[in-house]
């Protein structure tokens, strides 16, 4: 016999949406264990099964973590869970890889913007702690892993959790589209004499707490390696065309 409650939904969907209506309301936060799927079965008038393929699910997306003889807790891991789904939309969508770099920008950019407000002396401190030691002679691969910590640490220092997120997302698809793309762009001495004046340029600016200077000083190193970007995409597609 149909459970009324279900009011013409799947299973699956008025499962699903008992777990969100628990999220988002409060009912069940971080770390906290969630009920027996017997318990769930029970209250919701539904199959075990149906409990066991939304906890799966769930699981899968991050959000929750099933753990052997323990039980099943909340959890906020999404992030291996949002590149598939991504990149499967880029694919479908045909969004070239450009795109994916403009909006990590404009992330940044934003983060730039409070970080002017929001940056500790800590966080400036580090800063200037990488830019120091990117000032010491370094393969252009030890270089780049340190131009990651300082963006990171940029990005991070606008104490903003969505930006942090995405913007290391965005970094994430990047590298997967592009192996080593901060090394590449950073063999150039010319451009990495630039790159470091631009990154001194930020740093300076957050310093003072200068937002129009912080903006250009961003804005000299968003039109570098967006050149640089724009040659290796154009590179990657001449060689397809030739495969």
């Amino acid at each position: 016999m149909d459970n009324p409650r279900l009011n013409g939904k799947k299973t699956y969907e008025y499962v699903f949406e008992y777990f969100s209506e628990q999220i988002l309301s409060g009912k069940l936060q971080l770390n906290d264990k969630i009920p027996t799927e017997r318990e769930i079965a029970e209250q919701l008038g539904v199959s075990r099964n149906s409990i066991r393929e939304v906890m799966h699910m769930l699981e899968i997306t991050g959000l929750i973590e099933c753990l052997q003889g323990s039980g099943n807790y909340v959890r906020c891991n999404p992030m291996e869970y949002m590149l598939k789904s991504v990149n499967m939309v880029m694919a479908l969508l045909d969004i070239d890889y450009a795109e994916i770099f403009h909006i990590r920008i404009g992330y940044e950019y934003a983060a730039v913007r409070l970080a002017v407000e929001t940056a500790t002396q800590e966080e400036l401190e580090e800063m200037r702690q990488i830019l120091e030691k990117m000032d010491q002679p370094m393969s252009s691969r030890e270089s780049a892993k340190l131009d990651l910590e300082f963006h990171h640490t940029l990005v991070k220092s606008s104490h903003n959790r969505m930006l942090i997120l995405y913007n290391s997302m965005l970094d994430n698809l990047l590298d997967q589209f592009i192996e080593n793309f901060r090394t590449k762009i950073l063999t150039n001495k010319m451009r990495a004499e630039l790159l470091r004046r631009s990154h001194w340029g930020i740093y300076h600016a957050l310093l003072e707490g200068n937002l129009a200077e912080a903006m250009k000083a961003f804005d000299r190193h968003f039109r570098i390696v967006e050149a640089q970007l724009d040659k290796i995409i154009q590179k990657n597609s001449e060689r397809g065309k030739k495969e």
